[in-house]
């Protein structure tokens, strides 16, 4: 069997989206057999601390970061980051977005993360229905300041009938960025 990571989990921090606690997340993904997940909230690394706590108890791997949803029509992006530099440039960039909004809100921009991103790996969560040109931006505009291996294509089963023609899109997307596709399940609960 081969080993798998879940790296696009949402936990109940992401209000009216992830409904399990970041805890929940670990264990259960421990009981499954995963060699690790990633705890990724909106706009958010509020979830990170409890599910960093939970992973240390049971000696499991999590990774944290945050998923990035822009203001501008982007794709969400998951951002985790490789070190404290890295750390602190993703913490920096929500704050500028919640600075930026109402309370509870974050307004944030392609740009934005254009000028954090070193440190960070990113994997880009295409949207339901798939622009190729538009996520082929995206992907390259990430890959110019981010050169070295660090952007990834998110694929994952919406269970709509077209699986197979939504992956065989997404592979034909990621050949033609140059960048890698990664299995993901996108969970909430």
């Amino acid at each position: 069997m081969l080993a798998y990571a879940e790296l696009a989990a949402t936990s109940n921090f992401s209000f009216l989206r992830g409904a399990s606690r970041a805890e929940e997340l670990v264990r259960h993904a421990q009981a499954l057999g995963l060699v690790g997940i990633g705890i990724a909230d909106r706009n958010s690394v509020a979830g990170v601390v409890r599910a960093h706590a939970m992973a240390k108890l049971i000696g499991f791997k999590v990774a944290v970061g945050a998923r990035l949803v822009f203001s501008d029509g982007s794709p969400d992006i998951l951002a985790y980051p490789e070190d404290r530099a890295a750390w602190g440039r993703l913490t920096r960039l929500l704050t500028v977005g919640k600075d930026r909004a109402d309370k509870g809100d974050c307004i944030l921009g392609l740009p934005d993360l254009l000028q954090e991103c070193e440190g960070l790996n990113l994997i880009v969560m295409p949207p339901r229905r798939i622009n190729a040109e538009a996520l082929i931006r995206v992907l390259h505009r990430l890959k110019e300041v981010s050169p070295r291996r660090s952007v990834w294509l998110a694929a994952s089963l919406l269970y709509r009938g077209d699986d197979r023609r939504r992956l065989a899109k997404l592979g034909e997307v990621a050949d033609a960025a140059l960048v890698p596709l990664i299995a993901v399940n996108n969970v909430l609960y």
